[in-house]
């Protein structure tokens, strides 16, 4: 939310260079990536050439290159942030968006497209493009689809290219020399490149501007050749021929097929992943295989391809056809290529779980998650190693693929690679129905959202009772549908133009509109709300009535839905509406029985909108003794881990701060109202300075009747919080609140005071054995800091000798050069002494880790002492 009493539209033409940043490669922390967004601010002079700041490292695979040498942000914008996000205020400070040019005034609704702008005397850059963030700045905030909310609310930065190499220097002046396209602000070009994506008439306008980096002009130059060709009349569906150059035989019951056109087509898919091919065979049968490479072993399509096939046990005629049948040289017809592999660009983590052939589905996927950099894994199940297809492929990620080989007992748990899928993960699945069967199941129990999941099957069960259909849209004509067939064979019989492509229900192809009936859902393309009212043709069952081809009718109404909502019927209070919470409290010491404790809870919707409003939630009556790890591990309950992100207890800023000197002077410098620039250092010098307690001791008890605002990772996720509660009344089975996650952590009063004690001192032996080597280090690298003076001096040792290097005795250094060696030594021995400043500090953080550690371990032993005790009994209830 832009703040109102700032006109961010108000025209520039002079500004001020605040920062400049660049960075190295780092890899970024919690998964396997490597980033340069963490930049680090200079305080000289530095050079910029035409692929930007000297040194500064870029991931080509999204940033970099002459359109994107430079980025940068106006540092106005992170006040606005800390305000929607204030459980991330600590990481909303300039270089936040890994920005080299901070600016103060200069945003996205005064900045134009090719605007050349001066910075300094020599430098000049013109702008190119918008920022497209990537899933990166979604993980250094650790904020769930974040990313997406800056371009939504253009608040991303700007692209510069360089015009005219040259240096520039903190404080410089910023002045615009030139604008040629005053219409097209940055702000203004979001709004077509995101939002209003169908405006035809500016999509044309956008490729038509020369300064527009090819990033985004190649995106409306594609839009408009779509909208074009889309304007063509419809014609059926095209089978190409293409040549088999080459049949490998890759396991005992996986062949792969190198396709080559004998028709080139350039306007076939260049880049498509995890696609497939409907192949039309010579004994009649058309089929659907995935592709896993295109040209030459990459990843994209053109006009050669390579398909993975796998011998069918209940082959009815097409894998047994080509494995028997088709050889190098034969021609096979390829008709329509897509895809149905939502790949989640703003996931950080993509994690696949494939047994046998359904390798094939995500090979090109795979191959291409890790050409870009993205963090993978990969979890195969075969029946014995030699069946493991493709594995040449995966050797560059072959530490993140782990193979289990069913024939030495290995099995796979899908339900622990769920229950520990690592935070903003996208999960894939592909094999035989049982551990497609599994992995849904896995997924409901542990509360994966709909969009963080992508099952894709290579068989169907279309089989059921026999059916008639309606086609209302068609003059209400009756269609039979057998046992045996599916409704789109059924169609087909009598629309021969019934588009499909996977028809297995992965792709969503085949998706028809429902007028009226109740629905057998099968597949897995459409999400929960496309099932409301539609289905897929080619494996759903039963409709009564439906609307065939493409229509703007209305679905039918969903009585299941309405029942839904009934059960969710909140509770009236006055003008508040609240669904209760019952929660099952544990005896403890001071009332040995168990308890239930009800909590009201209703959508944030505070007087002051935010952001973060519409995935929030305002708890009422909340436990005295609640801490984050309580509703962390609550909702974790409801609706499965990684989707509570933090919770803001009553007063708790006023509270924390009393116990927190840190936050205590935070708060006496802002009432100081000193300059933006002077505050914000300030703060970062305090916050490094500050020792913190630990953790226990800002423990409390709140007040009775105390209330709390959850915030979760998405709207999603508050639904699904508010079925999952609705579910729990109507079953009157009550999420326990544990204290689990406090183990280690002593109980309210005098234990807690003890341990706080204890805690806070420091360990007078392992302080001296610091102290001691820290100065024995000190004294070291002084000695050898000397003894190089001498030698650049040419000075006689304690011997008498001059040390001289290969070449002859150089003539001696003056004075001032073995100063100056000496100085730069001193200066990079300085630099290493404070990473040990405060060590104290260090050595009291450290301990608190192992602690951690500790607490974690046990955590995960006694979950596995539960899940053990669980396959033993069945079903595992504690003692009451």
């Amino acid at each position: 939310m832009l703040n109102p009493n700032v006109d961010w539209a108000a025209p520039f033409r002079t500004d001020k260079l605040l920062e400049i940043r660049s960075s190295g490669k780092k890899k970024l922390p919690g998964i396997n990536a490597m980033s340069g967004i963490d930049k680090q601010p200079h305080s000289h002079s530095v050079k910029v050439g035409k692929l930007g700041i000297e040194g500064d490292w870029h991931d080509l695979t999204f940033h970099g290159g002459p359109d994107k040498a430079i980025l940068g942000y106006c540092s106005t914008h992170y006040s606005d942030w800390r305000q929607s996000y204030p459980e991330r205020a600590d990481r909303f400070v300039p270089g936040g968006f890994g920005e080299n040019f901070v600016t103060a005034h200069m945003n996205e609704r005064n900045v134009c497209i090719g605007d050349i702008i001066q910075f300094g005397d020599s430098l000049q850059l013109q702008v190119s493009l918008p920022r497209q963030p990537c899933y990166k700045l979604n993980h250094r905030f650790s904020l769930k689809n974040f990313a997406p909310t800056t371009y939504k609310t253009s608040r991303t930065g700007w692209y510069y290219r360089v015009v005219r190499e040259g240096t520039v220097s903190v404080g410089d002046e910023v002045l615009l020399v030139e604008r040629k396209w005053p219409d097209w602000t940055i702000e203004r070009v979001q709004e077509y490149l995101h939002r209003d994506t169908n405006n035809h008439e500016m999509n044309q306008k956008l490729a038509a501007i020369e300064a527009l980096g090819d990033e985004s002009r190649g995106m409306f130059k594609n839009r408009v050749a779509k909208a074009l060709r889309k304007a063509e009349p419809k014609t059926e569906e095209v089978w190409r021929k293409f040549r088999v150059v080459k049949r490998t035989q890759e396991t005992p019951r996986i062949i792969s097929l190198q396709l080559d056109t004998e028709e080139v087509d350039n306007d076939l898919p260049k880049m498509l992943l995890g696609a497939h091919a409907r192949l039309r065979l010579g004994n009649g049968l058309i089929r659907t295989y995935s592709i896993v490479s295109g040209d030459e072993g990459g990843v994209g399509i053109g006009n050669k391809f390579e398909l993975g096939i796998a011998l069918d046990e209940n082959s009815r005629g097409g894998s047994k056809y080509i494995h028997e049948t088709v050889k190098t040289g034969d021609t096979i017809e390829v008709g329509r290529i897509t895809t149905d592999v939502k790949h989640g660009m703003m996931s950080s983590n993509h994690v696949y779980v494939v047994g046998g052939i359904g390798i094939t589905a995500f090979m090109a996927v795979m191959m291409k998650v890790h050409q870009i950099n993205y963090s993978l894994e990969l979890h195969y199940a075969v029946r014995t190693a030699e069946e493991a297809a493709f594995l040449d492929r995966m050797e560059p990620f072959r530490n993140r693929v782990t193979i289990y080989d069913k024939s030495k007992g290995e099995r796979m748990d899908i339900s622990k690679i769920v229950e520990t899928l690592p935070w903003n993960s996208k999960l894939y699945v592909c094999g035989p129905p049982r551990m497609m069967e599994a992995a849904k199941a896995a997924v409901e129990a542990n509360g994966l959202p709909h969009d963080e999941v992508h099952y894709e099957a290579f068989t169907a069960d279309v089989s059921g009772d026999p059916f008639e259909a309606v086609v209302a849209n068609k003059q209400d004509k009756k269609i039979k549908v057998g046992g045996d067939e599916s409704l789109l064979e059924a169609l087909r019989r009598e629309f021969p133009d019934v588009a499909s492509s996977c028809e297995v229900g992965n792709c969503g192809t085949c998706k028809i509109t429902l007028k009226q009936g109740k629905v057998d859902h099968r597949g897995s393309a459409l999400d929960p709300e496309e099932l409301k009212g539609h289905m897929l043709s080619c494996v759903s069952r039963d409709p009564v009535k439906l609307l065939y081809g493409n229509t703007s009718q209305p679905p039918f109404e969903n009585t299941e839905a309405l029942s839904i909502a009934a059960e969710m019927a909140p509770i009236d209070s006055g003008n508040e509406h609240f669904v209760v919470l019952p929660i099952e409290m544990p005896p403890c010491p001071s009332f040995p029985e168990a308890a239930i404790h009800e909590v009201r809870i209703r959508r944030n919707a505070p007087k002051i909108a935010t952001a973060s409003d519409s995935r929030s939630l305002f708890l009422k009556n909340i436990p005295a003794d609640s801490t984050e790890q309580h509703f962390r591990a609550l909702f974790a309950q409801l609706v499965g881990a990684g989707r509570f992100e933090g919770i803001k207890f009553e007063d708790e800023s006023g509270i924390s701060h009393s116990y927190d000197p840190a936050q205590a002077a935070k708060i006496n410098t802002i009432a100081k109202k000193r300059k933006r620039d002077d505050l914000e250092t300030e703060e970062q010098e305090k916050e490094k300075q500050a020792i913190r307690l630990p953790e226990i001791w800002t423990r409390r008890v709140l007040r009775s009747s105390s209330t709390a605002v959850v915030l979760l990772a998405d709207d999603k996720s508050v639904q699904l919080v508010l079925r999952a509660i609705a579910k729990a009344n109507k079953t009157k089975k009550y999420p326990t609140w544990e204290d689990e996650p406090l183990k280690g952590v002593p109980p309210l009063g005098v234990p807690w005071i003890s341990s706080h004690l204890r805690d806070s001192r420091v360990d007078k032996v392992d302080a001296r054995r610091s102290v001691h080597a820290f100065f024995d280090a000190f004294n070291r690298k002084e000695k050898e800091a000397a003894e190089l003076a001498k030698r650049l001096r040419n000075e006689p040792d304690e011997d008498g000798f001059v040390t001289v290097t290969r070449g002859g005795r150089t003539a001696p250094a003056s004075k001032y050069e073995a100063e100056e060696a000496k100085r730069r030594m001193v200066e990079k021995d300085t630099k290493k002494k404070s990473q040990m400043k405060d060590f104290y500090r260090f050595q009291l953080r450290a301990r608190r880790k192992e602690d951690q550690a500790a607490l974690v371990k046990r955590f995960q032993q006694d979950r596995d002492k539960v899940n053990a005790m669980k396959e033993r009994r069945g079903k595992f209830r504690p003692e009451a």
